[in-house]
């Protein structure tokens, strides 16, 4: 455990990001405490999370450091990560020891969620879209959001699937940044793992197309066997359900 005694509490939304943070606090040792918030009729978020932060989103983590009581409030997953491991990481847990890695994980820690998650987001929303239009417009609707998503969203994802598989290649270790795991791989295993590898079906769905993902993307398919086995992760796991 860190001997840290600021207090630390994780907003965590169901079906949502956050369990990376929950993950990575487990890794650290770190004392804290999670308030769970369920999503509402309409799949978003509660109103609670907005007397956090304005934008009443998730994950949301306060800090309030030993000694004071106005809480520093971290949003965006990316900038979370790094801000725990610039502050409670002594050790250096989940930061490799080559400078180039370390520069690695940086890069991993912007990508995942500047242009990966953002590709699946878009995919996302563009499935909604064709099962909500409105009746009538259904077939229209498909062929405009199905021309949109070839023309641009699957080729991108794909490509960068890619990007992902050779540069898994380039590591020995199996892991994206050095021979054990780092907060890169922590960041990558909600898009790549949890919505991709870890569900064929939904894969399928999203990319619009069957694909034998262990064949195409044989690198992140072997990653993702290690992340589920992740002793951090399981555990992460299992702290959710007691709270659910």
């Amino acid at each position: 455990m860190s001997e840290t005694k600021d207090k630390i509490v994780l907003h965590w939304l169901q079906h949502s990001r956050a369990t990376r943070i929950l993950w990575l606090l487990e890794e650290l040792k770190l004392p804290y405490e999670i308030k769970v918030y369920k999503r509402d009729s309409q799949y978003r978020a509660p109103q609670e999370l907005k007397k956090i932060h304005p934008l009443g989103r998730s994950p949301l983590v306060e800090i309030i450091p030993e000694g004071t009581s106005k809480p520093v409030v971290l949003a965006e997953t990316g900038y979370i990560i790094q801000y725990l491991l610039d502050h409670y990481n002594p050790s250096g847990e989940l930061v490799p020891s080559s400078p180039e890695n370390r520069e690695l994980v940086k890069y991993y820690l912007n990508y995942t969620e500047g242009t990966l998650q953002s590709l699946l987001v878009s995919l996302l929303v563009n499935s909604k879209a064709k099962s909500s239009a409105p009746f009538g417009f259904g077939f229209l609707m498909n062929k405009l959001v199905g021309g949109i998503n070839q023309a641009y969203y699957l080729p991108e994802l794909l490509s960068n699937l890619s990007f992902l598989d050779a540069q898994l290649a380039k590591q020995s270790g199996g892991y994206f940044a050095g021979d054990r795991l780092s907060a890169a791989d922590i960041i990558l295993s909600f898009p790549l793992y949890e919505n991709t590898f870890a569900n064929p079906e939904r894969a399928s769905q999203t990319l619009g197309q069957s694909i034998n993902l262990v064949e195409k993307f044989p690198h992140i398919h072997k990653w993702s066997e290690k992340i589920k086995d992740e002793p951090g992760y399981i555990k992460a796991g299992k702290i959710l359900e007691s709270k659910l």
